[in-house]
C-alpha cells in the first residue's frame, strides 16, 4: 500500500485547501454501497439538489442512451440509467461545482476528464483489471488536482504546459521542482477526504510512476491496472479532443502493452476502434 507521510500533510498540501465531501454524495455513495440500494432513497437524495436532478434527466434524455421516450424525473433516470451511471454523473456534477474555477480554459480540462472516466470503464470491460464504475471514478478524479493547483499558483500554467511537452522527466516531478508539491497528491487527499476506496487513492497518487507497472513495490494489482488503463484512455482521447501531442503515452505505451500482455500494435488497434465510437457517438448527439 502506498501512503504519504500524514505528519507532512501541511507540507505535500502548499497551502492549497482540500474542499470537503459534499454531504448529498457522502449519503449517496451510503445508500449504493448497501447490498439491496433503495431506488426511492436514492432518488430522493439527487432531487435534493436542483442541479444535479436537472443534469441526471438531461443525461438520460441524450442520444447517447437511446430511450425511446422522454425522461421527465430522476426515478425514471435510475430506472433507465441504472445506479453505477447516475453515481458517475452526480460524482462529476459534484466534483465541478466543488472545485471548479472561473478560468475559462479549463472547461477543455474537465471535457477530458469526463471523456477520459467513460473510455476507461469501456476499456476495464475490454481488458479487465478492475471494474467499470471504478474505472469511471478513477478516470473522473485522477487530475482533480490540477485546479486546485491553478487556484492556489498563478504561475501553475506555465508550469502544466512544461510537463505535458515533457518524454525526459516524469510529470509529477516537474511539478515537484517548480512548486514542492504535485497534482497527484492533491488527488490523493481529496480522493481520501470524498471517501473513495483504497485502490482509486493510492492509483491516484501513483498514477505517472510508470515503472509500477514492471514492479508494483507494494501497490494493489487493481490500483496498477487503473493506471495501466488511464495511459490508454488519454492516449485515446488527445487524439479524439485533438488538444496535444501524447507524451504519456510515449513514455509509457510500451509498458502498457506489456502489463495487458499484448503487442503495442494490438493495442493501438483498440485505441482505433474506441476513437471510432467516439466520432461516431459525436455524430449522433449533432
Amino acid at each position: 500500500m502506498r501512503t504519504i507521510d500524514e505528519s507532512r500533510l501541511e507540507e505535500a498540501l502548499k497551502g492549497v485547501s482540500i474542499p470537503s465531501c459534499p454531504a448529498i454524495l457522502t449519503e449517496l455513495l451510503a445508500e449504493l454501497r448497501k447490498p439491496q440500494a433503495n431506488g426511492k432513497r436514492v432518488a430522493q437524495l439527487i432531487s435534493q439538489d436542483v442541479g444535479l436532478a436537472a443534469m441526471v434527466v438531461k443525461s438520460a434524455n441524450s442520444p447517447l442512451f437511446g430511450s425511446a421516450r422522454q425522461i421527465a424525473s430522476v426515478a425514471d433516470a435510475i430506472k433507465l440509467l441504472g445506479f453505477s451511471t447516475v453515481s458517475n454523473l452526480v460524482c462529476e456534477g459534484l466534483l465541478r461545482s466543488t472545485i471548479g474555477t472561473q478560468d475559462a480554459s479549463l472547461e477543455r480540462f474537465w471535457d477530458s476528464s469526463v471523456h477520459t472516466a467513460s473510455v476507461m470503464a469501456e476499456l476495464a470491460g475490454r481488458l479487465g483489471g478492475a471494474p467499470r464504475d471504478t474505472a469511471y471514478t478513477f478516470g473522473l478524479f485522477r487530475d482533480c488536482g490540477i485546479p486546485l493547483l491553478v487556484q492556489r499558483f498563478p504561475g501553475y500554467k506555465k508550469v502544466l504546459g512544461t510537463a505535458n511537452e515533457k518524454t525526459d522527466q516524469v510529470f509529477t516531478a516537474i511539478e515537484d521542482e517548480a512548486l514542492s508539491t504535485n497534482h497527484a497528491v492533491l488527488g490523493y487527499f481529496l480522493a481520501r477526504s470524498w471517501g473513495l476506496t483504497d485502490v482509486v487513492s493510492q492509483g491516484i497518487l501513483c498514477h505517472h510512476d510508470y515503472s509500477l507497472l514492471e514492479d508494483p513495490a507494494g501497490l494493489d494489482s487493481a490500483s496498477r491496472s487503473l493506471i495501466a488503463l488511464n495511459v490508454l484512455a488519454e492516449h485515446i482521447v488527445s487524439h479524439y479532443l485533438r488538444v496535444r501531442q501524447d507524451m504519456e503515452w510515449i513514455k509509457a505505451g510500451e509498458r502498457v502493452a506489456a502489463y495487458f500482455g499484448m503487442p503495442l500494435a494490438d493495442l493501438e488497434d483498440l485505441a482505433e476502434d474506441l476513437l471510432y465510437q467516439l466520432d461516431e457517438r459525436r455524430n449522433q448527439e449533432s
